[in-house]
């Protein structure tokens, strides 16, 4: 009896142990899949995304780009002002589309210093003059609160529309753009992030439909981040953009 006892204990402690690391292999194995989805769910892409993003961008860039600047060089000998306006609109948004993949987690300030860098060469050529007013990282105690990564992607998205239907639709010759950050340390307002402010001497918004406006890529740009995005005729003719997020 006492060796059946001594026998039926020690299987008990067996099954124990057995049942012990069964059970700490089974919460180590959901601590590991927790942490890959708290991974996957993260704002910030991972290393491998960044990598295909730039690969992507480059391949765009040398391939497409340098089709565009070829067909565009071909246009100097055939002047054709539409379809050089054209080809040039086309590869001013394939380089905005490039630097927008190459700098997904880029602050507010350097995304537009990129933009102003690919944009102004082509409103000089077109004659059209402008008015620059974007605050930048100097300008604020702190670059903490600055949009970045998918708001400030958003933002730019809507700016880059409404350069596209000036340079399209409009006919301007003049253009504003006004960026202001609000710094939460010098706000009373913490809710008030930002605006931006875009606007042109153009012939205004059209009194019919609304097509090449892209409108609705707007807004729902600006309601991804929260925004109100406002079109309305500018003071002395042409159109202003505002949006507030």
């Amino acid at each position: 009896m006492p060796a059946t006892s001594a026998a039926f204990v020690r299987w008990v402690s067996y099954l124990s142990v057995i049942s012990s690391t069964c059970m700490c292999i089974w919460y180590l194995a959901k601590a590991y899949r927790h942490r890959l989805w708290r991974r996957r769910k993260s704002v910030r892409p991972s290393q491998e995304i960044r990598t295909e993003r730039r690969r992507i961008a480059q391949s765009l860039h040398d391939v497409l780009g340098s089709q565009l600047v070829y067909a565009l060089s071909l246009c100097i000998n055939k002047p054709d002002a539409v379809l050089q306006q054209t080809l040039e609109q086309g590869l001013l948004n394939l380089r905005l589309i490039v630097d927008s993949m190459d700098g997904q987690d880029d602050v507010m300030p350097m995304c537009m210093a990129r933009f102003r860098h690919r944009v102004q060469p082509v409103l000089d050529r077109r004659g059209i003059l402008l008015h620059w007013h974007v605050c930048d990282d100097d300008t604020l105690q702190s670059s903490d609160h600055l949009p970045r990564g998918h708001i400030a992607q958003n933002i730019l998205a809507v700016l880059q529309e409404a350069i596209s239907n000036i340079l399209q639709h409009a006919h301007a010759r003049e253009i504003w753009i006004t960026l202001h950050l609000h710094d939460p340390a010098c706000t009373e307002n913490a809710s008030q992030r930002g605006h931006l402010r875009v606007e042109d001497n153009g012939c205004g918004i059209p009194t019919c439909g609304q097509a090449g406006m892209g409108l609705a890529n707007m807004r729902q740009r600006a309601h991804a981040i929260g925004g109100q995005l406002q079109i309305s005729p500018r003071d002395g003719g042409g159109t202003c953009l505002h949006l507030s997020w």
